[in-house]
């Protein structure tokens, strides 16, 4: 039952911190895979960035929904513009 003036319980938003985390670790193996073939590494550098970025990301919103404190994870996010708009979204 979630507690009140929670929308989520603490378990759930665990278990989706979880979840977050174990596809940011596949997005990362599989950037790995994709860099490990040097014409393909040459090719689509950019892409290959892009999915770096999507791993960090996912596991910097892991970190905020596990974290007992959501505004200092948010704070310490090292992806401006990921925690830029998570600012936002949290002084709405």
């Amino acid at each position: 039952m979630p507690h009140s003036g929670a929308p989520h319980t603490p378990a759930l938003l665990g278990g989706i911190a979880a979840q977050l985390s174990h596809l940011a670790e596949e997005a990362e193996q599989f950037g790995l895979v994709l860099c490990s073939d040097a014409a393909v590494a040459g090719r689509y550098l950019v892409q290959l960035q892009q999915i770096d970025k999507l791993a960090q990301s996912l596991r910097e919103m892991a970190s905020v929904l596990a974290a007992p404190d959501p505004q200092a994870a948010v704070a310490s996010i090292r992806l401006g513009e990921l925690r830029l708009a998570l600012e936002q979204i949290d002084a709405r």
